[in-house]
């Protein structure tokens, strides 16, 4: 992924230490409601990554759940034998 997006933010963090990201800057990065980043020190900057994967896990009543990302396509049985292997 590459975007071509000029954004300058100031995010606060709570006393928790959650940071939350404007949804102009999701919008931007046309990220899913439920998105992973890769988060990087660099110095005294941190520098956050939109990742590739496709598809976000879940438990519900102790079942993984198989969520797609918005706009991508997700084949379950793919998905389920991946997280076997992973398991493995």
């Amino acid at each position: 992924m590459h975007y071509n997006h000029s954004m300058k933010v100031i995010i606060s963090m709570d006393p928790s230490g959650r940071l939350v990201i404007p949804k102009s800057v999701r919008q931007a990065l046309n990220a899913p409601r439920r998105a992973t980043f890769e988060a990087e020190v660099l110095g005294n900057r941190i520098e956050l990554t939109l990742t590739d994967e496709p598809h976000t896990k879940l438990r519900s009543k102790g079942k993984l759940l198989i969520v797609p990302r918005r706009g991508v396509s997700s084949d379950a049985v793919t998905a389920v034998e991946a997280t076997r292997r992973e398991r493995i």
